[in-house]
């Protein structure tokens, strides 16, 4: 009876050794990138960086278009235990009213933009010179699409949308607010966090809620 419980154990341990080596690699990537560029780094230069071998990181990413697509996905998880998605969801459920969950959108954007500006620029840059790099902003930007839609349409299913705008268009406005506007004005201007929570609740609320 006890070896089966042990070959569970010593499985688990491999997937937990797994799971840290495949973090480390995404981490290297990400180190490297910011500092180098896409083009100028290597598959080879982020295996040497993580202590693992090409061969590996192909096989678990497919190549540097796989690497940088986890770490967009890893921004957009955000950094609190449970995904940033799943939680905006949670307050679109449970927030008293619109503007309530434009706040806590907003709240929850000061956790994952910073993340997620960065590569997103990366692969801006990167897709004006790389084939790679173009497929991947497109498959980005689609993603963003999606997303915004599913919220423009919880937004419409809890009643809060301004009843003359479509959910096609409030998908439209969320996108332009999900862009450049925090980059603009937190990260170059030097906006305090709590005025452009403030600030942009205030713009998504006049152009999206339904008004009292």
């Amino acid at each position: 009876m006890e070896q089966p419980v042990k070959r569970r154990y010593d499985a688990a341990r491999r997937r937990d050794r797994a799971e840290a080596r495949r973090r480390e690699v995404v981490e290297a990537a990400r180190r490297l990138f910011a500092a180098q560029g896409f083009a100028r780094t290597t598959v080879g230069a982020v295996a040497d960086a993580a202590g693992v071998s090409p061969e590996t990181v192909y096989k678990s990413f497919g190549g540097k278009g796989g690497l940088v697509r986890s770490i967009w996905e890893g921004a957009l998880a955000g950094g609190g235990p449970e995904h940033a998605e799943h939680r905006a969801d949670a307050i679109a459920a449970s927030a008293p009213g619109g503007e309530a969950i434009v706040e806590g959108w907003l709240r929850l954007a000061l956790e994952v933009a910073p993340r997620a500006s960065a590569v997103l620029a990366l692969v801006r840059s990167a897709a004006e010179v790389d084939e790679e790099a173009r497929a991947l902003l497109d498959e980005i930007e689609r993603g963003r699409s999606a997303r915004m839609l599913h919220n423009a349409r919880a937004l419409a299913d809890g009643g809060h949308l301004r009843p003359d705008l479509s959910v096609e268009a409030a998908r439209d406005l969320l996108l332009v607010f999900s862009g450049d506007i925090y980059d603009r004005l937190v990260l170059r201007a030097g906006w305090d966090a709590e005025a452009y929570v403030a600030t942009m609740t205030r713009m998504m609320s006049a152009a999206l809620l339904r008004q009292a």
